[in-house]
């Protein structure tokens, strides 16, 4: 690989602040809840996490932006760089594998990624059958006479096939016959005005209300 620019050079020192920033916020949960005896406070915890989150979504973010470039670099030891004193760091940053555990993690990641596209194709399904159940209940509902005691269909197969549950017989010939004679009475009789009323104190309709006791006269 050609020599490094000024540019690349920072945009890998934005990579190493970022990661310490992250390592600190992480060490500081930690440190917190071993040392708290009880536990810390819950908002003392959701600030911490809020931390560490906007801190791998700042990670995340330049990763992704400047894939290209981490992606193509070639790490190896300056020939001063001290070897033998600092060979577990030294395979650390030549380790071209992840760790076990990491991988532990970026397989588990890589579930819940395809779980959340799963679940949202899920709830796309969902709003479809809303939308149908919508329509199919609106062609339902035309298909039946609402207002009365029964639907369309119940009229047309007849009402005496009609299970109601009810332990006496019903004449529903003779309710709407009732029914007519009363709308036609009704017609020539005309409603005597009430006679105003003395409104009732609100001592005695608290008093009804809490103990039933008659208001007085």
């Amino acid at each position: 690989m050609a020599t490094l620019s000024q540019q690349d050079l920072k945009t890998l020192e934005q990579t190493r602040q970022r990661l310490f920033q992250l390592t600190n916020s992480i060490l500081s949960l930690q440190q917190n809840i071993l040392q708290s005896d009880p536990l810390p406070p819950w908002s003392s915890l959701q600030s911490l996490a809020s931390v560490i989150s906007n801190h791998l979504t700042s990670v995340s973010t330049h990763l992704s932006t400047h894939s290209p470039l981490l992606a193509s670099l070639a790490v190896f030891p300056l020939p001063s760089y001290p070897g033998k004193t600092k060979e577990p760091l030294l395979g650390q940053l030549l380790r071209k594998k992840l760790e076990p555990g990491v991988e532990d993690w970026v397989a588990k990641g890589k579930e819940i990624a395809e779980q959340g596209a799963s679940e949202e194709k899920s709830r796309q399904e969902i709003m479809e059958l809303w939308t149908w159940a919508g329509m199919a209940a609106n062609e339902l509902a035309r298909g039946h006479e609402w207002g009365g005691d029964f639907t369309q269909e119940e009229f047309e197969g007849g009402l005496e096939n009609v299970v109601t549950g009810l332990t006496r017989q019903l004449n529903w010939e003779d309710d709407d016959e009732d029914e007519d004679e009363d709308e036609i009475e009704g017609e020539g009789k005309k409603e005597a005005p009430e006679e105003s009323r003395d409104a009732m104190p609100l001592e005695q309709v608290l008093k009804f209300m809490m103990k039933g006791s008659e208001p007085r006269t």
